[in-house]
């Protein structure tokens, strides 16, 4: 089976289908299930602490969209029977084979993702300014020019 998947910054994790709505988040926020699968929970847990630029794809691999906002609120809700998509069953003989659709269950990290606040960007542009002051107290002090602060 074919699963959507969700890119987090080099992490690649397959994701249930339809659980994704991170590209509809608003004033809140906003959920996807994740599957354990083959990931292990500390893999995954890396993935959402690393941060970064997410990217969802479809069932075929094709990207849907990316985001570069998203901020992991550290929200994590284990769930161990969580439809994860469908597939198609025989349930009849080899003789007579008839076909059904089931749902097809598994364990997830079903985790919560918000949109930036006011705050979040003052406190992304002060690490900023405090590495550019040390960059320019390097220059100064490699250069011999003594720069005022202001």
């Amino acid at each position: 089976m074919n699963n959507e998947k969700i890119k987090i910054g080099e992490t690649t994790l397959d994701v249930a289908a339809g659980s994704c709505s991170l590209d509809r988040i608003g004033n809140d926020t906003a959920t996807v299930a994740i599957i354990i699968g083959s990931n292990t929970i500390d893999n995954i847990l890396a993935a959402l602490a690393s941060g970064g630029t997410i990217v969802k794809y479809d069932r075929d691999g094709t990207e849907e969209w990316k985001k570069d906002n998203l901020i992991f609120t550290g929200v994590i809700k284990p769930q161990s029977e969580f439809p994860v998509g469908i597939e198609e069953k025989q349930i009849g003989t080899d003789d007579k084979p008839v076909y059904s659709i089931v749902e097809v269950m598994g364990s997830v990290l079903v985790v919560e993702y918000r949109l930036p606040t006011m705050q979040d960007e003052i406190n992304r542009q002060s690490k900023q300014i405090v590495g550019l002051n040390a960059q320019v107290a390097y220059l100064s002090m490699m250069s011999g020019i003594d720069i005022e602060e202001v």
